[in-house]
């Protein structure tokens, strides 16, 4: 029974890592202030923090932000950065 339970925490911790979303990262040109939209650790379960954050993004689309673009993915590093 108790590797049953183990296995089963083991489980729900990967399954609560690989069900997360990243943090959006919103932009305003005109104020140039930056803002942070991000799910809640709850939202694996009931789909709270996902529409949250959702919610989070719209609300600051409609005041002028923009969606920062991800950083380069490539794994290359920056020219001097060496």
């Amino acid at each position: 029974m108790t590797r049953l339970r183990l296995a089963g925490m083991i489980l729900a911790v990967v399954v609560t890592g690989c069900a997360t979303k990243e943090p959006v990262m919103m932009y305003n040109p005109q104020t140039r202030e930056i803002a942070r939209c991000a799910e809640a650790r709850r939202s694996f379960v009931d789909g709270q923090g996902y529409r949250a954050q959702d919610d989070c993004i719209a609300d600051y689309e409609k005041q002028g932000f923009q969606r920062m673009s991800p950083p380069d993915q490539a794994g290359t590093a920056p020219a001097g950065s060496r």
